[in-house]
């Protein structure tokens, strides 16, 4: 595979891996974790000392056992310090790792357009088109954020079901890969249990149409990853249970809730969600006057109940506020770590253009388009993180894996307009 890759290819590989690690360097020159991270990095750090899973909570000045963020980076940053290395040789690592997965994402990008029937030079400018989108290059890329590993991830598990859906035989290989790349992603963020189990979903409804022997594998696959990701999560689940008394991957998702259907929220993640005596902090402790005597468990389901509460008293409300969310969703921001929002990218604006003409022309069934069963595979991202948006918030982050459907989509769809020639028949 790597042979057949043209020499300008390489040299173009080489000028993109230079550019990311020089933002990333540039960027971050204390070589610094970000802030879910760094707080990761004080619970690791208790642990350590012999206090537990805590964490300090700035407003009760107390260590609290905290099970918010994803549990496996605390596991892993406990396990490092045990070796004695320093924090930033780990920072180094991180980021050589999401230098590699940026490569092996634009090889992918390529290898589904080339699927896809898309002409070589074509495919391989698509692949240079999403390597230097904002999210990819900058946005998210050039820090040190854990999407930067799984993104590719997910590229590459696409691929690989779309080529067991065209026929191609599950290999030992190609079953490892899938299964550690999925339980890898899902371990450093954990939103992607609901990407994946999406994804898998829909992929083993489409093999259903398939032959028999490629239906008993892609069974096979999935039941053996369901495994696996239940053998991975144990540890957290057993952790959790002895924090709080209940099996539970993370306390987060009840905060996140809330965040999404409220009085105050505009749609989008609150930068001020924990600012105490801000307008959201009033409305939470309005509504939950004994707060500050609840465990983060019980926190986490106090404000997923006042969200199920607000929800069902606010039926108008709520409708205008999932239409806000789609608007958000489908608009031309870019995740920032540090602001409430970023002015809108022009790159970003046209990629949302292309999609939704590519959609729409296909719904219409202009000059014959209609949608392949195998393009559902390509665009469950984009309706999995649409949907996540609108149980929670406008989140950029878990967006960003849309992102490369919205560049692939219209790709695939001018190829069948026939813009770039004849097909190739790359399927």
């Amino acid at each position: 595979m790597l042979r057949s890759i043209p020499r300008a290819i390489w040299a173009a590989a080489v000028l993109l891996l230079a550019l990311r690690l020089v933002l990333n360097l540039g960027l971050n020159p204390g070589l610094e974790w970000n802030y879910d991270e760094r707080r990761n990095g004080r619970i690791a750090d208790n642990y350590l000392a012999g206090r537990g899973y805590v964490s300090l909570d700035p407003e009760r000045k107390q260590l609290r056992p905290d099970s918010f963020h994803a549990s496996f980076p605390v596991f892993v940053y406990v396990a490092w310090s045990r070796t004695g290395l320093p924090r930033h040789y780990l920072t180094l690592l991180v980021y050589a790792a999401a230098a590699g997965c940026y490569l092996l994402g634009g090889l992918y990008v390529q290898r589904t357009l080339g699927y896809y029937g898309l002409r070589p030079h074509i495919a391989w400018a698509g692949a240079l088109l999403w390597a230097l989108s904002p999210g990819v290059v900058y946005y998210i890329g050039a820090f040190w954020w854990y999407e930067n590993l799984a993104l590719p991830l997910l590229i590459v598990v696409v691929y690989k079901l779309l080529r067991l859906h065209g026929g191609r035989p599950l290999r030992l290989p190609d079953a490892l890969l899938i299964t550690g790349a999925v339980v890898l992603s899902c371990l450093l963020r954990g939103y992607l249990l609901a990407v994946y189990g999406l994804l898998f979903a829909v992929w083993l409804l489409l093999m259903l149409h398939r032959p028999a022997p490629l239906r008993r594998a892609a069974w096979g696959l999935g039941l053996g990853l369901l495994l696996t990701l239940g053998l991975a999560h144990t540890p957290i689940l057993l952790k959790n249970y002895r924090l709080f008394g209940v099996y539970v991957l993370s306390n987060q998702a009840g905060f996140e809730l809330l965040q999404g259907h409220n009085s105050v929220t505009q749609g989008r993640f609150m930068f001020d969600w924990d600012e105490r005596q801000g307008p959201f902090d009033r409305y939470v402790r309005a509504h939950v006057p004994q707060l500050d005597s609840l465990n983060q468990y019980q926190e986490s389901q106090a404000r997923a109940r006042l969200a199920r509460q607000w929800v069902a008293a606010h039926p108008q409300e709520e409708v205008q506020l999932l239409l806000r969310k789609t608007g958000l969703f489908f608009s031309p921001e870019n995740f920032v770590a540090d602001a409430p929002r970023t002015p809108w990218n022009p790159f970003t604006a046209l990629l949302l253009l292309a999609f939704g003409a590519a959609v729409l022309l296909t719904l219409l069934g202009y000059r014959g388009l209609r949608f392949q069963p195998h393009d559902w595979l390509l665009l469950t991202p984009v309706l999995a993180t649409w949907l996540l948006s609108l149980v929670f918030f406008v989140g950029f982050r878990w967006r960003f894996f849309a992102e490369p459907a919205w560049l692939l989509f219209p790709l695939v769809v001018a190829q069948r307009l026939g813009w770039f020639g004849r097909n190739t028949g790359g399927r």
